[in-house]
Order: structure tokens, then sequence, then C-alpha cells
């Protein structure tokens, strides 16, 4: 803030923009109630210098809307007490000036939302093969450090920034929250996330809290609720690969509610979406669970193949998303969406009965599966394996040792759901 007299009109048009009665605001800056009504009228002459910085610290850790009040209000008295148009002339160049300052503060330094926005590329980029849970607190702190600036004053492109990165915080968590086994509260995030998407004015984060939403859903099996989410993530086509995993994700959760047109008709849709994609990319803004490949679409089409009835083309569609997964560098393949798509296949051949084929693909799975990453989707997906192949055949040796290998993998889960219960709730 500018340097501030501290006059009788200062003073007062602080308490009323405060809207503190004489008593409180007397209180708030450390003298009694006679002291103040001494200052507001005049009879004082000078305010001590600790009092001074005692109205000034309370002007400067005001609310905006405080701040706003109190600078109209100098700004009326100054034009009140001008009688020449010279002296007219000369007050209101004063109070543009006194503004300048004010248009120029910002608790927003210039490497700040940079380090910020490098904390997310890094956390969603560790996503992929690394354990969730310690990235879930490092999202978290920048989540809490967004909104904490926010509380302050920056310039209106800052604040749109910063509105940008909690958003995307809270997305994150909110998708993380899931995989950790509480999608029954993710929504929560997103439910802040969408809030501040529309303060950032960012239509490919929209689109990203849609596809969130609808993994949500999905997992909680409120598969109409991600028909909607996927639905809606549509209306963000030209936001990166969002809309890819919005099509394919909507192809499934048609399937499940009973509409196979509706099914086959997003499916058509997210094939035409990849063949644009192929022809002109359109980069993500970060990576993990916020960008999707063809490979992690391909995961999906196999789903909904298999939802459809077409076992077969279920496994076309996973072995070519494997076969893709395969040859991506190691520091980039996303291993989280693999084992999902190599799950479909195991499905699959279960479908089609051949249950040894089933097992053999399982073990592979629970052996690229360390305990830290066997995540609740994840554990879902073995367990309904495990179903299929005990109503496929459950006099097989090879049933019950899909069995065996589910339970086990489910046992070896290193305390992980207690640990997303907590963490979701922080």
């Amino acid at each position: 803030m500018v340097s501030i007299e501290w006059t009788p009109e200062q003073i007062r048009a602080l308490r009323e923009a405060t809207r503190r009665s004489p008593l409180e605001f007397a209180r708030a800056v450390g003298v009694t109630k006679r002291t103040l009504r001494l200052w507001e009228s005049g009879q004082v002459n000078t305010v001590r210098e600790a009092s001074k910085r005692l109205l000034y610290e309370l002007l400067e850790n005001a609310p905006e809307d405080v701040r706003t009040r109190f600078r109209s209000a100098i700004a009326r008295t100054n034009t009140a007490q001008i009688n020449e148009p010279a002296d007219m002339l000369v007050a209101t160049a004063d109070v543009s000036a006194a503004v300048l300052s004010w248009a120029e503060a910002s608790n927003v330094g210039s490497l700040t939302i940079q380090d910020l926005r490098g904390n997310l590329r890094w956390a969603t980029k560790e996503y992929l093969n690394s354990p969730t849970l310690p990235l879930f607190r490092r999202v978290v702190e920048t989540r809490n450090r967004a909104i904490e600036l926010l509380q302050g004053r920056q310039r209106p492109s800052q604040a749109a920034e910063l509105y940008g990165i909690a958003g995307w915080s809270m997305t994150i968590l909110g998708w993380m929250t899931t995989d950790l086994g509480r999608a029954d509260i993710a929504d929560r995030h997103l439910r802040a996330a969408w809030a501040l998407a529309d303060n950032a004015d960012d239509d490919e984060l929209r689109g990203w809290i849609c596809a969130a939403r609808n993994t949500s859903a999905s997992w909680r099996g409120d598969y109409h609720s991600a028909v909607e989410a996927a639905t809606d993530g549509l209306g963000y086509v030209g936001a990166g690969t969002a809309s890819l995993i919005s099509a394919s994700a909507l192809a499934i959760d048609q399937a499940r509610v009973g509409n196979a047109a509706g099914s086959s008709a997003a499916l058509e849709l997210a094939l035409e979406t990849a063949a644009r994609l192929a022809e002109t990319p359109q980069p993500d803004t970060l990576a993990g669970p916020f960008t999707c490949s063809f490979e992690r679409a391909g995961g999906y089409w196999a789903d909904a193949a298999l939802l459809n009835g077409d076992a077969g083309q279920s496994i076309e569609y996973a072995a070519t998303a494997v076969q893709g997964f395969q040859q991506t560098a190691p520091a980039l393949r996303n291993l989280g969406s693999e084992r999902m798509v190599r799950c479909q296949q195991i499905k699959a051949y279960l479908t089609l009965g051949d249950v040894d084929m089933a097992a053999a693909h399982l073990g592979e799975v629970v052996a690229m599966t360390p305990s830290e990453h066997r995540m609740g989707p994840l554990v879902q997906r073995v367990d309904e394996i495990a179903e299929l192949a005990r109503a496929t055949s459950r006099t097989s040796s090879a049933a019950r040792e899909i069995g065996e290998i589910a339970a086990e993998f489910r046992a070896d889960l290193d305390g992980l759901p207690a640990l997303a219960t907590q963490a979701g709730e922080e």
C-alpha cells in the first residue's frame, strides 16, 4: 500500500470500510474508544508511530472489498475538499499516483507460479511409475499453497494462473482418491475443481474434470452419472486428448446402461477422434492420468467390445494396446493403464473359455505389479477376473489357480486401503 498520513478523515474512512463499531475498531488497533474518538474528531493532531503501524497492518491485511471501500472514501473526501480548479487537477493526479503502487502490488513472485506448475508436472509424470500416496501428499501441498496465495493480492493474470493450478491440483486429488479406493469421496475434490476451472476459464481443465468424474462414477457403479460426465466432457473437444478419453469411456458406460446403439456410436466417435489426433496432435498440459495415449484408449475400446459381446474384438484391441505399451520408452510407459488393459484381455479370454491363457496372463499382471501399485481399481478388476473364472470353470486347475492368484494379490496390499481412507480425507 502507499504511504498514509492517517488524518482524521483517513482513520474514519478505514473504520467505516471495515464496518466495525468504534469499540471493535479501537480494540483492533490497540487503543481505547476515547482515543479513537479524539483521532476522528481531530482533537489529537498526531498519531503515534506504533498506532500508525497497526492502522497500516489492519488495512494491508484486510479483504479486497474493505480496501476498495477505503480508497473510494478517501477519493471522495479529497475531491470534496477541493475549492479551486487547479487544486482539483493536482489532487486528482495525486489519487491516481497513489493507485499506482496498489495496482503493481502482488503477493506472487515471478517464479512462484512456475514452481507450482512444475510441481504438478512432476507429480503427474511420476504417477506413471511411482507409488501414489507420496505423490498425493505433494499435490496436497501444491493445492494448499495456491489457495493460500489466492487469499492475498495478485494481478488478474496471476490470479487466473493460481485458480488453474488449484483446479488441476484438486482434479489430480480426485483421481488419486479414486485410485486409492475412495471413489465415494472423490467428487468432493472435483466439485471444487470445477468452480476453480470456471474462474480460470480453462476448457482443458474442464475436460479432464469430466474424465475424472466419469472414472469416479464408473468405479462407484453409478453408470448413468458416468455417461453424463463423459457426455459433458465431449463438450470440450479441442482440449487435447480429454476428448479421446471421454468418447472412449462413453462407449463403455453406454454399454453398461444397456444402450448398445449408444455404445457403438461412442466407440465410432472415439476411433474417429484417435484418427484426428494422429493426424493433428494436440499436446496435453500435464502427463500421467491427464493424457490419453492411443494405447490407453485401446483398453477402453477392449472393455466396450467385451461388454457388447464381442470378446474376439476385445482381445484384438487389448493386444494392440499392450504391444504399444511395450514399445514405449520405460520413462513414458504407462504401467497403470497397461495393467488395466491386460486385465480386459484376461476377461475376454475367460469369456471365450480359454482359462489356461487367462491364468498365464494374470500371472504376468501380478508379476509386474508391486504391492505399492495395487490400487483400488486394479484390485477390483482382479476380483472380477476371479469371479468370472469361477463362473466359467469351477473345476479346472487353471480356474483354481486364478482364484489363488487373486486372493494373494488382494492380501498383499501393504496397508494401502487404510492409508487411502486417511489420505482422501486430508
